[in-house]
């Protein structure tokens, strides 16, 4: 019997594979904003002349009079050239817009008459640029490239993940990433035929029943669709750079049972919706009077809140999943349809937060935070990022607070930018809570162990101011402390470039991280805070093989491994090491 022929394995080759990867990222793109309610027109490979340049777009979303020109990259370094031809095209496409509309209406004939729905006065156009890596831009960048609104890695994989749970109620998302209004999107509102606000009455208790001081409540009962349609989550792994945020993410199968329980009961939840409410939030007494918060209790009953009609202006702090299961899919199928009837028809109770307006954002974000962790500390286990950023709003010169902060900043820039990981929708960066739990900690905290010195004992700082959690103090600090690790890192990335450039090496894992910041914290009281010089010459001539197969400690053994740095590299003698 003759023997069959195997068939010889094709390895597909560099380019072959970069095309592959190129067409995978297209695809997730267009899952995106299509899966969020985004008209897709397939722009790519069409040259066009507009104004004084030969622009291809790559591709093109349009909802209402809402038009995203995206343009994507998978390329990893070197794409300064790419964005600011980009950045040119946008500007002349914004420049010359009658030319590009009237060109996509002689390409895409069958799709005129979405091209010419609007005024083009009316038309608001943003040129987004969607790299597959981070192409590590300095701020001056972003101002340079200022035709651009740029769509971060993390920030893409965060639409993706609303997209994927909410479907089309995913675009409030996004308007609120473009900095949109209601009243931007879609036909201009004459103002009389259509409502512009939201009335409800409501239900508030006789006595004063403030959370805090300056901070009242009301509860009252709000249709899903309107909650839909007006609310935001500030969710700790979303693009916004801001320390204020501490929601989880959504979880698509908590969404799809609620939505199953919704379609199969027809009927809301009885547990009530906590919100924030906005400063703009009104009240009306029976005689259709506009009063104050504090009056109302003076009042017999029959009062109405008012609130804008408007999108992201009510802050969820509990029952984000209930309210999401009401999304609308964009999907003409049994449940949608009934998805959709429940959604104007079931009214949710909801209670309010009202803050007076003087109240900074910071404060309103610890209430939040507060009440967030109050009810969820005995539901469902909050993740530990969550309860450290809580911590963080809660008391920010707490020690795992500074410590969150000094990562946030390390990440920005220097040799440890964009490696570490601050989102869990950042796969395959260096995770950090251990780092920050176990070690950073200790380096930066403001109240060192009897005995024992910190960054802050050498911070050159106004240490009165900090611990008053004065914010531009504990930036300076942050700063202080972020400065003197990239010096302290620097240096051993400098001597150890083989190790520190190879993804399976155990230099940048958490062991190693974390020996090296307790080495750094154990040796203060000998050497204090030094620059890179200093730390140059002690790494100059230290060698240590951090070889996957030849490391040879556990990720318990920080300290031990800190020792071994103390005395190699330091040149600290066994027993000050042992006392310190």
């Amino acid at each position: 019997m003759a023997k069959t022929k195997k068939k010889k394995k094709i390895v597909p080759t560099e380019e072959q594979l970069q095309k592959r990867e190129k067409a995978k990222f297209k695809r997730r793109i267009r899952g995106v904003f299509s899966g969020a309610g985004f008209t897709y027109v397939p722009t790519n490979d069409h040259e066009m002349y507009i104004g004084h340049r030969r622009i291809e777009v790559d591709s093109l979303f349009i909802y209402e009079n809402i038009w995203l020109v995206c343009e994507d990259t998978i390329q990893k370094t070197n794409i300064k050239d790419h964005i600011r031809t980009k950045n040119e095209a946008i500007g002349e496409i914004k420049a010359n817009f009658s030319d590009f509309v009237a060109k996509l209406c002689e390409l895409f004939p069958e799709q005129s008459s979405l091209f010419k729905n609007y005024n083009e006065d009316r038309i608001q156009l943003f040129g987004l640029y969607i790299p597959l890596n981070d192409p590590l831009l300095t701020a001056d960048d972003y101002i340079l490239f200022s035709n651009l609104r740029f769509v971060l890695p993390q920030t893409f994989n965060y639409f993706k993940w609303i997209v994927d749970c909410i479907k089309h109620s995913a675009r409030n998302e996004i308007f609120r990433f473009l900095g949109l209004k209601s009243n931007q999107i879609g036909k201009k509102s004459s103002g009389s035929g259509t409502q512009q606000s939201i009335t409800a009455p409501i239900i508030y208790p006789r006595e004063f029943t403030g959370i805090k001081e300056k901070v009242r409540i009301v509860s009252f009962m709000m249709s899903a669709e309107d909650l839909l349609n007006t609310c935001f989550v500030l969710r700790k792994d979303n693009w916004e750079d801001s320390i204020w945020l501490y929601q989880r993410l959504i979880k698509k199968g908590k969404i799809k049972k609620i939505r199953e329980f919704l379609e199969r009961k027809g009927e809301a939840f009885y547990n009530n919706i906590i919100v924030s409410l906005p400063d703009e939030v009104l009240f009306k007494d029976s005689s259709g009077r506009y009063v104050t918060i504090d009056k109302i209790n003076d009042l017999e009953d029959n009062c109405e809140l008012i609130l804008p009609k408007e999108m992201n202006t009510i802050c969820v702090i509990d029952g984000q999943h209930r309210i999401f299961a009401h999304y609308e899919s964009g999907i003409d199928s049994k449940q949608e349809r009934r998805i959709a009837e429940l959604r104007q028809q079931l009214h949710l109770l909801v209670t309010g937060l009202v803050f007076e307006k003087d109240v900074k954002p910071e404060a309103r974000a610890r209430i939040q935070s507060e009440i967030f962790h109050d009810i969820n500390s005995n539901a469902t286990a909050v993740p530990r990022t969550v309860l450290t950023q809580i911590k963080r709003i809660k008391n920010p010169i707490d020690d795992e607070s500074i410590a969150q902060s000094v990562v946030e900043l390390l990440n920005k820039e220097g040799i440890f930018r964009n490696m570490l990981q601050i989102s869990s929708l950042d796969p395959g960066k260096i995770k950090t809570a251990s780092i920050v739990r176990f070690a950073l900690r200790y380096l930066v905290t403001v109240s060192p162990a009897e005995g024992k010195q910190s960054l802050f004992t050498y911070w050159p700082g106004d240490k009165d101011a900090l611990l008053s959690v004065d914010n531009a103090a504990l930036q300076d600090y942050v700063k202080f402390c972020a400065t003197t690790l990239r010096a302290y890192f620097g240096a051993i990335c400098k001597h150890q470039k083989k190790y520190w450039d190879d993804p399976n090496s155990k230099l940048l894992s958490v062991i190693s991280l974390n020996g090296f910041i307790i080495a750094l914290t154990r040796q203060l009281s000998i050497n204090g805070v030094k620059e890179f010089e200093f730390y140059d010459q002690v790494f100059a001539g230290w060698e240590f093989d951090f070889s996957n197969e030849k490391f040879p400690y556990t990720s318990s053994q920080y300290r031990k491994f800190s020792t071994r740095i103390l005395e190699e590299a330091f040149g600290i003698d066994h027993n000050v090491v042992e006392s310190i």
